[in-house]
């Protein structure tokens, strides 16, 4: 409708204008002139029509609107004729911005959105730092937890949540492993959550014996019940139990998953961690725990009261713990005293835990990138706007604005941003729906990671600010050039001055020096990985397959899970291609579980902490774990007390002694030692070895085993058999994992594996994109210098000497942004450091492979554009005058 107008109103226009010449004409032939003559005065006296119509629109309204979709046009026209530029500079914005909105996606998903409750602000999570025992702050005892709920005033209310991973049945099927949340029944209180059907749970819902009751995701409603609104009294079996379900939670409620909210900050991330799915009352009796033990196995989440703040809580609960200590009986009690410490964290800072660091440095890797590209593009329209002087020079003549030579000059700029803005946001959704599927297992709040109006405020943002960036300087060049000046240069010549030359020379220093940075960081963390790949781990993954099943409750009793584990056992050895088998209580690579204290029977010492692990026989053999001393578990250890220990283990308690025969007293039971195996990182790759003391399973099989068998061949050909011998003893057991040892030494490492992974794709892209405006600069540079360069070779310059004239003028630049890139990268090191892993953040080697790495690309972009100077024929650079 508003172009119709207008073009009404063009034609209106166009015919008044005629009518005024037709009469003035007419006039003029009364005045005795002839026809033609009385046309050129009707002209004359009603002058340049052009400016009249001009002076019309400006009183419409519509000129500047009609200015900026001309020059629109225009740019898109001359984009048309150079594809080139257009195509790099289009899939080059693409990239930056659709990367850069990826990651900005993510933080503001993970780290800036509040947590989805009602005043988040004021939730926490409350943990206990029990200094004899752990170095890291754990979950408290909920002996204590209840203690703190009932005397201080600080919070409305305090609950104790635990994960879990549990087998639901469905009809005749197998089990399938869901995401559990065991809670006390005044959580959904806590998080002031209100179910979509049903209601939460009741304080009876937490008594033993009435509490198989559960409430349902809104997820698992839908695919479990399909939706159906009458589910409320219908059942569900979990772990061999009935329970009612009594409530179903609304679709945008989440709670943070296993790795999101870890218990122990020390423990590794789970592979493999199902979303909460299913929620089921605790039934705690705080008075069945002892006054010192249970730590890690719970987290406390509370509220605080309005007005108060952390440091007022933390205060409250600490002077509760001095009074635990003092309560506490005397064979619980430590021997230090101050032991017992409390600390109050909010809880969306304890759900970001260390995600956070590795976030924000991506989006600095990544804007980095960004402001690489900016400049890379900022300095080919540059070269763009000096060859295109003389059609400035030329409108200027004419009387065009100075600020229409500058919106003419950003007219390409500003298309090229919004297309590659417009491809960028598509880049980014295609990015995130691959970083969900592929992501590190510890990201947290990754249900929640979409694109959302304030993602998109920040991709329009960037879109201009990118524009901007890239495109101001050639339009303010432009605008500062001298018509005539340039209308007299000649135009075989191209135009460039002592300060463009400049100018484009600190935009390449700009370019190198942001990539010294990312390159530097893409090293540092590349040789961090490497470092954890390639160390010494004590055992084998190689042709190695995983199995963790967890026991419900048809297997409550000892004798129950011991039939089940030696039927397993031997089913897992008749697999075809398995050469030896065992099991282990703990998925290896996941963290310290179990740690109970350790003493010497014959000799009074000093409490050492271990990690308990029940093996079977062949469990060595299988993970290939090398025997020191002693001997390994066989089958007559069932009826014995046996024990086999780390080495590092064996040399705390008994130094250059020899163990084998004494005896060690844990859990209150003693056990004589057989066996010392080599320190192994069964536990974590970042850490050192753990002291490990190594059980029979018979002596107490646990709830949860994992199966290891080691075949002939690839792992992956026995996975599908270990399966089935598992489910060929038990078809209604669990079964929570299966997997190669491969795969569960990879995700242990998948944050550092990411995290690498992204910045040398970052790394990599800075490069090439340094590279290509070094080559940029030089070509140019040699085009406008062509004349200097025949005049040098006519008058006997060699080869060589252009070759080191041309190669010089890369230099400056390239080691100026070089060296102030590596001083500017100490700065962020303190950072840095804590992320890394045997590496320093100022690591000479990686230094010195950056700086080899960069001046093999800077020759390789310089040597064409030197080679084409070189090849400069004089007479023909010459002639050019």
């Amino acid at each position: 409708m508003f172009w119709r107008r207008r073009n009404e109103r063009e034609e209106d226009l166009e015919r008044e204008l005629l009518s005024h010449l037709e009469l003035a004409a007419d006039e003029q032939r009364e005045n005795g002139l002839s026809a033609e003559e009385a046309g050129y005065a009707a002209r004359r006296i009603l002058g340049n029509t052009t400016r009249v119509k001009e002076d019309v629109r400006e009183m419409w309204g519509w000129t500047r609107l009609g200015i900026i979709l001309q020059d629109l046009r225009h740019a898109a026209r001359t984009l048309r004729k150079s594809p080139g530029f257009a195509v790099t500079a289009f899939f080059t914005l693409a990239i930056g911005i659709g990367a850069s909105t990826a990651i900005f996606t993510m933080v503001d998903s993970v780290i800036l959105k509040p947590l989805a409750y009602r005043d988040s602000g004021s939730l926490v999570v409350i943990w206990e730092h029990v200094r004899p025992l752990f170095p890291n702050l754990v979950g408290p005892n909920p002996r204590h937890a209840d203690l703190w709920k009932k005397q201080a005033s600080a919070f409305s209310d305090m609950a104790l949540v635990q994960h879990s991973s549990s087998g639901l049945t469905v009809g005749t099927d197998h089990p399938v492993q869901m995401g559990t949340v065991i809670c006390s029944s005044n959580f959904f209180g806590v998080l002031q959550a209100v179910p979509l059907l049903g209601r939460t749970f009741l304080p009876e819902d937490d008594v033993k014996g009435h509490d198989n009751v559960a409430i349902l995701t809104w997820a698992l409603w839908q695919s479990l019940f399909h939706g159906d609104p009458a589910v409320i009294g219908k059942f569900v079996r979990l772990r061999d139990t009935p329970r009612e379900v009594i409530g179903v939670l609304p679709a945008d409620f989440r709670f943070p998953n296993a790795n999101a909210l870890r218990p122990s900050r020390s423990k590794q991330p789970l592979s493999g961690v199902p979303e909460p799915a299913i929620y089921i009352p605790a039934a705690l009796d705080p008075n069945r725990f002892g006054w010192n033990g249970d730590y890690g196995n719970w987290v406390a989440v509370a509220r605080l009261k309005p007005g108060v703040g952390i440091e007022q809580a933390e205060v409250q609960i600490n002077t509760i713990q001095a009074q635990i200590e003092r309560d506490m009986p005397a064979g619980e009690k430590f021997d230090q005293p101050s032991s017992l410490h409390a600390s109050v964290q909010p809880m969306q800072e304890a759900v970001v835990g260390d995600s956070g660091s590795r976030l924000w440095l991506l989006m600095a890797a990544v804007l980095g990138l960004m402001f690489i590209a900016s400049m890379n593009l900022a300095n080919t329209q540059l070269g763009r706007a000096l060859s295109r002087q003389r059609e400035s020079a030329v409108c200027s003549a004419l009387g065009a604005a100075k600020w229409r030579l500058v919106w003419n000059g950003l007219a390409e700029n500003l298309l090229l941003a919004v297309l590659g803005g417009a491809a960028g946001v598509a880049v980014a959704a295609v990015g995130l729906s691959l970083f969900r599927r592929y992501s590190p297992v510890d990201l947290p709040r990754l249900s929640e990671v979409h694109l959302n109006f304030t993602v998109l405020l920040f991709s329009m943002a960037l879109t201009i600010g990118s524009s901007l960036l890239f495109g101001i300087l050639p339009a303010l060049r432009l605008m500062r050039a001298d018509p005539q000046a340039s209308l007299q240069q000649s135009s075989s010549r191209m135009p460039g001055t002592r300060q463009s030359g400049r100018l484009r020379t600190w935009l390449i220093g700009l370019q190198v020096f942001g990539c010294t940075g990312l390159l530097l960081v893409t090293g540092l963390f590349s040789k961090s990985l490497l470092h954890l790949l390639n160390q010494d781990k004590g055992f084998e993954t190689g042709n190695v397959a995983v199995a963790e099943v967890r026991f419900g409750n048809a297997y409550a009793s000892d004798q129950s899970r011991t039939a089940f584990i030696d039927a397993v056992l031997q089913n897992v050895r008749g697999v075809p291609g398995v050469q030896s088998a065992g099991l282990v209580s703990s998925m290896p690579l996941e963290g310290e579980t179990w740690i109970e204290d350790i003493q010497r029977v014959d000799k009074r010492a000093p409490e050492s902490l271990i990690n308990l692990r029940w093996v079977s026989p062949g469990y060595f053999d299988t993970m290939r774990e090398r025997l020191v001393a002693g001997r390994l578990f066989e089958e007559r250890d069932r009826s014995l007390q046996s024990a086999v220990l780390s080495e590092g283990l064996a040399r705390a308690l008994w130094q250059n002694e020899n163990p084998i025969g004494a005896q060690i007293t844990t859990e209150g039971r003693k056990f004589s030692v057989i066996g010392v195996v080599a320190d192994s990182r069964s536990t974590s790759l970042k850490t050192a070895p753990v002291r490990m003391a190594y059980l029979h399973y018979v002596d107490r099989p646990p709830n949860t085993i994992v199966f290891t068998a080691r075949g002939t061949q690839s792992a992956a050909s026995i996975v599908s058999g270990m399966r089935q011998a598992i489910w060929k003893y038990a078809p209604d057991i669990a079964i929570s994992r299966v997997k190669t040892l491969n795969s569960q030494l990879s995700d242990s490492l998948a944050p550092e594996r990411f995290q690498t992974m992204v910045l040398m794709a970052f790394g990599g892209a800075a490069l090439l994109l340094a590279m290509l405006g070094i080559y940029g600069v030089l070509s140019y540079s040699t085009a406008t210098r062509k004349q200097e360069i025949g005049v040098r070779i006519a008058l006997g310059a060699t080869r060589r000497a252009i070759y080191t004239l041309t190669l010089g003028d890369a230099a400056i630049p390239v080691l100026a942004g070089l060296a102030t890139g590596l001083v500017a990268s100490i700065l962020p090191s303190r950072a840095i450091q804590r992320l890394l892993y045997g590496t320093q953040a100022v690591d000479p080697s990686v230094t010195l492979v950056v700086i080899a790495l960069f001046l093999a690309a800077a020759i390789a972009a310089a040597l064409l554009p030197a080679r084409r100077a070189a090849s400069v024929d004089p007479m023909e650079a010459l002639r050019c005058e």
